[in-house]
C-alpha cells in the first residue's frame, strides 16, 4: 500500500462526484483560544494499492505530545476489494481525531501500521498555539 496524501484539514466533506472536497489542506498550525483545550481535527488519508494485495488494511493514526508521549489512537480499517479489470484501486477518507492539547508546542500526528508502534514515515507535525486577543481573526 502506498500512501498518496496524509494531513489534517480545516474542513473536509464527501464530494458527490467521488473523492473529497478538502479545505485548508494540510493544516499548517492550529490556534486555541486557551490551555488546556480539547480540540478535533479532521485527518485525510489516501493510500493506492496493486490488485491482488492488501485486502483487510488496518492503519492507527496517532497524536503525540511535543514531549512525545502518546495522546490519542484513530484505527482505521476498511475492506478492500479489487475491482475487476483495475490493476489498482484506491481509498481516499477522512476521520476525526480528538486529543487534549496542554500548552503550546509542536505536536504531532502520525500514520503507523501497528498500535505499537513507534516510528513512521508519515508523520505530520502540527504546531499549537494560542490566539492573541489583540489579533483579529483572519477573514
Amino acid at each position: 500500500m502506498h500512501v498518496d496524501a496524509f494531513a489534517p484539514a480545516f474542513g473536509v466533506a464527501d464530494d458527490e462526484g467521488g473523492g473529497l472536497k478538502v479545505d485548508g489542506f494540510p493544516m499548517s498550525s492550529c490556534h486555541v483560544d486557551s490551555f488546556p483545550k480539547q480540540i478535533t481535527v479532521p485527518m485525510v488519508l489516501a493510500v493506492h494499492a496493486d490488485a491482488g494485495t492488501d485486502y483487510e488494511p488496518r492503519l492507527f493514526i496517532m497524536a503525540n505530545s511535543p514531549e512525545g508521549a502518546r495522546l490519542s489512537v484513530l484505527e482505521c480499517a476498511w475492506d478492500w476489494p479489487d475491482r475487476p479489470g483495475l490493476p489498482a484501486k484506491y481509498w481516499v477518507a477522512y476521520r476525526y481525531l480528538s486529543f487534549m492539547v496542554e500548552s503550546p508546542g509542536l505536536y504531532s500526528v502520525g500514520l503507523y501500521d501497528r498500535l505499537d508502534a513507534t516510528d513512521t514515515d508519515h508523520l505530520f507535525p502540527l504546531p499549537v498555539s494560542q490566539f492573541n486577543p489583540l489579533m483579529p481573526p483572519k477573514p
